[in-house]
C-alpha cells in the first residue's frame, strides 16, 4: 500500500486550510454586509428626512443668490463680485458663498450614491465611452475655458471674498461636470423596485440642478450681452483683456446651458444616453 509523503500531505493541508478560511471569509463579509443592510434600513427614513431638508436649502439658497444677482445686474449693472450691499437681505455674498457650498456637497453627494447603484457600470468603462463622444469633448473644451476665465478674474481681484466666490464657482463647475458624466449612464429609479422616497429625493435633485443652472445660463447669457464682467476695474483694462474676457463670459453662458438642458432631457429621458445622442 503506497503512502502519500509528507510533502504532498502538507500541501493538501494548507489547501483545505486556504478553501477554510476563505469560506470563512466569505460568511464574514456577508455577516457584515447583511449588518450594513440592516442598519441602512433603519437609517433610511432619517438619512431621507436630512437630503430633502438639505434639498430645500439647495432652493432658499437658489432663490437668494438668484434675488441678489438679479438686483445687482438691474440696478448697479455689475456682477456680484462688484456688488458692495444688497437692499433686499443683509450679508449676500455670505448668502453667495453658502449656496455654492451647498451645491457642491450636493454634486458630491450625487457622485457618491450614484458609483454606489447598482446600475452603474463603473470609472472605467464610463470613461472608456465618454471619449467616444464629441459632446464630453465639446463640454470639456467649455469647462477649461470657464475654469481659465474664473482664474483671471482671481488673478484681477482685491477682494479675499472675491477670491472665495471665485474658488467656489471652479469647485462647482467642475463637480457638476463630474455629476453629468456619471449621471448620464445611470437609468431612472424603476417604480417597481424603488421606494418612493428614493422617487422623490432623485427628482427634486434633477429639478433643483436644472432650476440652478437656468438661472445660470440668463444671468451669464444677459451679462455677455452688456459686456459685464466681474473683473476689477474692467473699463481701466487693457483692450484685449476686455475682449477676451467677454467671449470667456459668453462661453460660460453656454456652458450652464448645456448643464441645464442635461438636467432638463434627463427629466423625460431618464434612461437614454443624452451624450450619445449630443442633446446637452
Amino acid at each position: 500500500m503506497l503512502k502519500a509523503e509528507p510533502e504532498q500531505v502538507d500541501n493538501e493541508e494548507e489547501r483545505n486550510e486556504e478553501v477554510e478560511n476563505e469560506i470563512k471569509n466569505h460568511r464574514q463579509s456577508y455577516l457584515d454586509e447583511e449588518k450594513t443592510i440592516c442598519l441602512f434600513a433603519c437609517m433610511c427614513p432619517y438619512l431621507t428626512a436630512f437630503y430633502l431638508m438639505f434639498i430645500a436649502w439647495r432652493y432658499i439658497s437658489v432663490i437668494f443668490y438668484a434675488t441678489y444677482a438679479t438686483e445687482c445686474f438691474f440696478k448697479a449693472k455689475l456682477a456680484t463680485l462688484r456688488c458692495d450691499d444688497s437692499g433686499v437681505f443683509p450679508y449676500p455674498t455670505k448668502f453667495e458663498v453658502a449656496w455654492q457650498m451647498s451645491s457642491a456637497v450636493n454634486s458630491l453627494i450625487s457622485i457618491s450614491i450614484v458609483a454606489k447603484l447598482s446600475p452603474f457600470p463603473g470609472f472605467r468603462v464610463i470613461w472608456k465611452k465618454l471619449v467616444r463622444y464629441a459632446r464630453f469633448w465639446s463640454l470639456s473644451f467649455q469647462l477649461i475655458v470657464v475654469i481659465t476665465y474664473n482664474i483671471i478674474l482671481i488673478l484681477h481681484e482685491h477682494l479675499t471674498i472675491s477670491f472665495v466666490i471665485e474658488v467656489g464657482f471652479i469647485i462647482d463647475e467642475v463637480t457638476v461636470t463630474l455629476v453629468v458624466c456619471l449621471w448620464n449612464f445611470i437609468p431612472a429609479p424603476n417604480k417597481d423596485t424603488a421606494t418612493s422616497s428614493f422617487q422623490c429625493c432623485y427628482y427634486v435633485t434633477l429639478i433643483a440642478y436644472f432650476l440652478e443652472n437656468l438661472y445660470l445660463f440668463v444671468l451669464m447669457s444677459s451679462q455677455a450681452a452688456l459686456d459685464i464682467t466681474g473683473i476689477h476695474e474692467f473699463e481701466h483694462r487693457p483692450a484685449s483683456l476686455q475682449a477676451v474676457s467677454i467671449v470667456m463670459n459668453a462661453t460660460e453662458a453656454t456652458f450652464y446651458f448645456a448643464i441645464m438642458k442635461f438636467f432638463w432631457n434627463k427629466m423625460f429621458e431618464p434612461d437614454r444616453d443624452l451624450f450619445e445622442k449630443e442633446t446637452i
